[in-house]
């Protein structure tokens, strides 16, 4: 005869497989939302960029020195310059009736001539884009300005261009020039698949407690004869597995989506999984959701009715996306320290993979310290599945509940 927590398992998995609404909120949506979000708004970054460039500019000139100095050069493509006087310019400015302002110093020709320097100020507000765009177009004119009065001073005096940079620095990406795939991807998937493992505990964890509390089926359960180390045990491994499979959809579905490659304005982005990534990613986030399944189990647990543990997980899924946001802060890395650290950990360890910087010791250190919170964790759950808040819900404090675990164990044992 099969154990009883076997049984459980398929009855469980069973349910889990028939409810649609969790087949839809933890692996369809999930997986057809988030690439076709990142698709979609690669799409509308692209076009955006594309549609400000083609836009109609209108940018003011204040003072004919201003004229005479950006005369030097073609007005750029779609830009009309337009005189006005400061203080009209900077209202029109605010208006969003002007793109930008842009203004030399009265005696700009004099200052060329006599080999002194030229301010030239270009007024724009972040608050619009059309702003932005015009100061883009206005940099390289100016630069190009700068560039012919340098070589007329330099052949004067007969000097090489390098004389005015001795020492010029040319930073050179080894890894990411062409495609900033990989790196783009290590901002995206600790945070999406931490998020989807997350929702994947989550939402099986209160229907099968909470939810079947509500709907009077969880009393049929317990007296059927099952121990609820039993229960606790069919149920753990339950939304363990959903939170896996969700993991994995999820993963799959992003490596598919940065291998058809996207767009993002002026760059190409692709991304391609390595099998040893995909093992590494897996030797962590299989831990995770032991753990965020335990963790999950004991909350929902409480809870007597569906809207009661939902609201109850809404602080613990907060709680454990805050070690995806942070694992994003700059000098946040995988060592000996941030491996120790629960859910941050696999979060860096998932940056790291994309990245190719993983190693043997840091994968194993961070599994390894998973599965002790993991542990911990199904002790939790276990404790709670064996008290009296479980059965019936109720009202009393974490340390009531714990306090008496000891006697409802017990109790347990000798029915």
């Amino acid at each position: 005869m099969r154990p009883a927590w076997r049984i459980l398992l398929g009855k469980e998995l069973l349910d889990v497989t028939r409810d649609r609404r969790t087949l839809v909120l933890t692996i369809l949506l999930p997986v057809l939302l988030y690439p076709g979000m990142l698709l979609v708004m690669g799409a509308i970054i692209s076009a955006g960029t594309q549609r400000l460039k083609n836009e109609p500019l209108t940018i003011a000139v204040v003072g004919p020195s201003t004229a005479a100095l950006l005369a030097r050069k073609p007005v750029p493509p779609k830009t009309t310059f337009e005189p006005k006087e400061r203080a009209q310019a900077e209202a029109l400015l605010r208006d969003q009736k002007l793109a930008a302002v842009v203004q030399a110093p009265a005696d700009a020709e004099a200052r060329l001539q006599a080999g002194q320097q030229v301010v030239v100020t270009v007024l724009y507000t972040k608050r619009f884009d059309r702003s932005v765009e015009a100061l883009d177009r206005m940099r390289p004119m100016l630069e190009s300005i700068n560039n012919d009065a340098l070589k007329v001073r330099l052949d004067a005096r007969g000097l090489e261009a390098g004389f005015v940079q001795p020492v010029k620095g040319e930073p050179v990406d080894l890894e990411f020039q062409k495609d900033l795939g990989p790196l783009i991807a290590s901002r995206l998937l600790p945070i999406i698949l931490l998020t989807m493992l997350i929702l994947g505990a989550l939402y099986p964890a209160v229907d099968l407690t909470a939810g079947e509390k509500e709907r009077g089926t969880l009393e049929t359960l317990l007296v059927s004869g099952a121990r609820p180390v039993d229960v606790m045990a069919a149920k753990y491994l339950t939304v363990s597995a959903v939170a896996v499979v969700t993991a994995l959809a999820n993963l799959l579905a992003m490596a598919a989506t940065f291998g058809f490659g996207i767009s993002l304005g002026p760059a190409n982005m692709t991304f391609q999984l390595h099998p040893g990534q995909v093992l590494t990613m897996l030797a962590c986030l299989v831990p995770a959701a032991l753990l965020l399944a335990g963790i999950s189990l004991t909350v929902a647990s409480t809870a007597r009715t569906f809207k009661e543990g939902q609201s109850l997980m809404s602080p613990v899924m907060l709680a454990c996306l805050a070690p995806a946001l942070l694992s994003q802060m700059p000098g946040v890395e995988l060592n000996s320290l941030t491996a120790l650290v629960p859910l941050l950990n696999v979060a860096l360890l998932i940056k790291a993979s994309v990245l190719g910087n993983a190693t043997a010791p840091q994968v194993l250190l961070t599994m390894g310290s998973v599965l002790v919170f993991a542990l911990i964790a199904l002790k939790l759950a276990a404790t709670a599945f064996n008290s009296e808040i479980f059965r019936f819900g109720g009202t009393e404090g974490w340390r009531a509940l714990f306090g008496r675990s000891k006697s409802s164990s017990t109790q347990s044992d000798q029915r």
